[in-house]
């Protein structure tokens, strides 16, 4: 076992001065056929052409940062085999209770995409086998990305996409197909149409790829519906903003919107969203929180049991351990008449919205509405190798687990929801928003006792609800930006 006691001093030191990051990467949760398909295989290539132990000086690398920071670091092998390539060595290390350390190839790739900024057309969607068909695949649209090729072009939630480049999408190819989405490409599809309640083709769409910074603050508005003033928020990612705290600062603004137009219940989506930052985490649950304030704990993370007594031993210990509410004048907690937060969750909500739920459950009745959520309950610091230039790798190892002020973590099977509702056994995908879309029209149900009417065409329903899922475009990606502790001022 590498003697980590004499490392943390100057690790630890070094992540804290800089203000110490925690991502929150999500579980890889596309079925494993459809993995390399929207991931692509990660190739390892150091040392490529070399002799046998020429990955030693990588494996050496990987093995003292997990031996220093890694939460099961007092179970690693005691004399693991060097000579395998750094994706095979990595994963014999880990823990058999650890499905989310991840090694990466390229560092610098990984930071790109952890920061929420990615070359794509500005389109998310669900694959699923097109029943009625002995082998098509269809691309469903969840929802497109403000500013973006695709919302300009006029794609919608709900549209279904069958063929890219003009070859149709079949369980043979859709692999390589939805590969070629990653630079410009068309796209043939169709489009509900309500008035006939059939799927209509529509003229294909060529559809370019750019830099895309996505703000996580998708949708707001405020519905009245009896006496109830709902404000429903659409909130896709935790980020504070890719050029300061420009996100958090709108999120502020909705809320202090949603006060001054009297909002006295809260519908909060996150179906699409599986974390990022800690920082906007905190932010949100102190524009929601009940009766919160700078003296209450949100959160609590525990590090493996040399880190923790070190940080224990710091003066500013407390303030890193715990996280605190923050003051915020936008606050609505108080002002919702049922004392409920009701939240829209799927089967890919994760990690920063899980220590949300879990942070606010002690101070509010948190409803969920959706899927199970993910679990995750655990977050990883970023790490590369900064004595070796050669070693582009980069680590995300699992370094802590969160808690809230009651000291409850046990949601790592996720979050079961109160009502349960399947999207995608409610088709067709009506936009977000809209009263009578099912996961807000069920939430105005429990707000208010009325009923929506939810129009469903269950022919559709039977046709597209047929064979479960492949994955989604969400399920592999990074969600944002990493999650960073500032240190208090001394």
């Amino acid at each position: 076992m590498i003697n980590g006691l004499k490392k943390i001093p100057y690790k630890i030191v070094l992540l804290l001065v800089l203000g110490f990051t925690v991502a929150c990467q999500d579980e890889e949760l596309i079925s494993p056929e459809a993995k390399p398909a929207l991931a692509g295989e990660e190739v390892d290539n150091f040392g490529e052409g070399s002799e046998e132990n020429s990955y030693a000086a990588v494996n050496d690398w990987i093995y003292s940062v997990m031996g220093d920071l890694y939460y099961w670091s007092d179970q690693l092998p005691q004399d693991p085999d060097k000579n395998l390539n750094p994706s095979a060595f990595f994963k014999s290390l880990q823990n058999s209770g650890d499905r989310f350390s991840r090694l990466v190839p390229d560092y610098k790739k990984l930071i790109n995409s952890l920061n929420g900024v990615n070359q794509e057309a500005g389109y998310e969607y669900m694959l699923s086998r097109e029943s009625g068909s002995e082998d098509g695949v269809v691309a469903m649209v969840l929802y497109t990305k403000h500013n973006s090729p695709a919302a300009r072009a006029g794609v919608k939630r709900g549209d279904v996409i069958s063929a890219v480049n003009g070859t149709k999408l079949n369980i043979s190819n859709y692999k390589n197909l939805i590969e070629q989405t990653a630079s410009g490409h068309t796209i043939s599809y169709r489009r509900y149409n309500q008035e006939t309640g059939t799927y209509v083709q529509q003229a294909d769409l060529y559809l370019s790829v750019v830099e895309l910074a996505e703000n996580p603050s998708h949708l707001d508005t405020v519905l009245t519906v009896g006496n109830s003033k709902i404000g429903y928020y659409v909130y896709n990612f935790f980020s504070p903003g890719t050029n300061g705290n420009e996100y958090d600062g709108e999120m502020e603004k909705i809320f202090a919107d949603f006060k001054s137009k009297g909002v006295n219940e809260l519908v909060l989506d996150l179906r699409y969203n599986s974390g990022g930052a800690i920082s906007s985490a905190t932010t949100l649950g102190s524009l929601i929180g009940k009766g919160v304030d700078g003296s209450k704990i949100y959160y609590e993370n525990r590090w493996n049991s040399r880190y923790q007594k070190y940080l224990e031993g710091r003066a500013d210990g407390d303030a890193i351990l715990r996280g605190r509410f923050k003051e915020l004048a936008a606050n609505i907690g108080n002002n919702l008449a049922s004392g409920k937060l009701y939240v829209i969750v799927g089967s890919g909500t994760a990690s920063a919205s899980e220590l949300l739920i879990n942070g606010l459950k002690p101070y509010m009745d948190v409803y969920l509405i959706g899927e199970k959520t993910v679990g995750k309950n655990v977050g990883s610091v970023p790490v590369d190798d900064e004595e070796n230039p050669e070693n582009t790798y980069g680590i995300l190892p699992i370094v802590l687990q969160v808690y809230n002020s009651l000291g409850f973590s046990d949601y790592e099977n996720g979050f079961s929801p109160d009502a349960l509702l399947e999207e995608f056994k409610m088709l067709p995908l009506r936009p977000l928003g809209e009263v009578q879309e099912p996961l807000l029209a069920r939430a105005i149900q429990e707000i208010t006792g009325v009923t929506a009417s939810v129009k469903q065409n269950e022919a559709v329903n039977a046709r597209l609800s047929a064979a479960e899922p492949l994955g989604s475009s969400l399920d592999l990606k990074s969600r944002t930006n990493l999650l960073i502790y500032d240190l208090p001022k001394k």
